[in-house]
């Protein structure tokens, strides 16, 4: 019954099958592996957020260097600053949701004994499209000497999609966190980076704007991955027999004869179906 699997386009069939099982355990086992390092770099990233603030230039050093040129290993550090905010050159970098909520997130540079600004996201606030321009009522920031803590984010540009900003002109209102764009509408020079803030002393008057929880690499996606090709190779493994012993039965079925024709002597009236057929049936027919 099982004689086609001998047949050339069934070897290469079988062969085939193999080889898409083999290399769907092999991608879950590469997903495995990369959900192994992307959880264990999350955990380090997280013990390094919520670490002991330390001085800004103690993580980027020389502060005249391009933003670009900033180290990855800066990213997640947790810092301390002190200055006085400047809310006249505050700005909204847009469409940042926040539990579904359309908004933006309220950037205020801090300006430091030195002179020199450092870009402060503060927090999220629900935006309105025809309400982009600062200030905003409820969310204005403390006055006077501000100590912040918070965690040290690189420079944001745009990537293959997304809004322009304009090369020119004071904006109140940025897409993303470009602190080459924004640092050009300034009148100081500002640090290479900029710092999501965790808190600050004077507290803000009130929650708004709301402070934004740092978000770090999320693993639990290759693990779905993973997974995911474990139970397609699974699929296949089991699948494929079913497979073969279904179009085995339908061979079998197709290939089958009546049992009496395998006697070419044997009478057709001892046939099931000839009977009617002979001479008897023909006068019994005419009576």
């Amino acid at each position: 019954m099982y004689r086609f699997l001998r047949k050339p386009l069934w070897l290469l069939s079988h062969v085939l099958i193999a080889a898409l099982v083999v290399t769907l355990i092999g991608l879950g086992f590469w997903q495995r592996s990369r959900y192994l390092e992307e959880r264990q770099e999350s955990e380090q990233l997280q013990t390094i957020a919520r670490a002991a603030p330390v001085g800004l230039t103690a993580v980027i050093g020389d502060s005249e260097i391009e933003p670009a040129a900033v180290k990855e290993s800066a990213r997640y550090r947790r810092v301390e600053v002190t200055g006085v905010y400047d809310s006249a050159n505050e700005v909204a970098i847009l469409n940042r949701s926040r539990g579904g909520a359309p908004g933006a997130w309220v950037m205020t540079p801090l300006v430091q004994a030195d002179g020199t600004a450092v870009p402060i996201v503060r927090g999220w606030i629900p935006l309105e499209p025809s309400a982009q321009n600062p200030p905003f009522p409820g969310s204005e920031a403390p006055t006077g000497q501000v100590s912040v803590t918070g965690n040290i984010q690189l420079t944001q540009q745009r990537g293959s999609f997304g809004s322009v900003d304009p090369n020119q002109g004071e904006l109140s209102a940025l897409s993303r966190v470009d602190l080459d764009r924004y640092a050009e509408q300034l009148p100081y020079s500002i640090e290479p980076v900029w710092v999501l803030l965790d808190g600050q002393t004077p507290a803000q008057a009130n929650d708004s704007p709301a402070v934004i929880e740092l978000q770090t690499k999320d693993p639990s996606q290759n693990f779905s991955y993973m997974l995911q090709w474990w139970i397609f190779a699974l699929i296949a493994l089991c699948g494929y027999p079913l497979v073969l012993r279904m179009v085995a039965r339908n061979k079998a079925k197709g290939d089958q004869t009546p049992a009496e024709d395998d006697d070419p002597d044997r009478d057709p009236d001892e046939i099931p179906w000839a009977v009617g057929a002979g001479p008897e049936h023909e006068a019994s027919s005419k009576t």
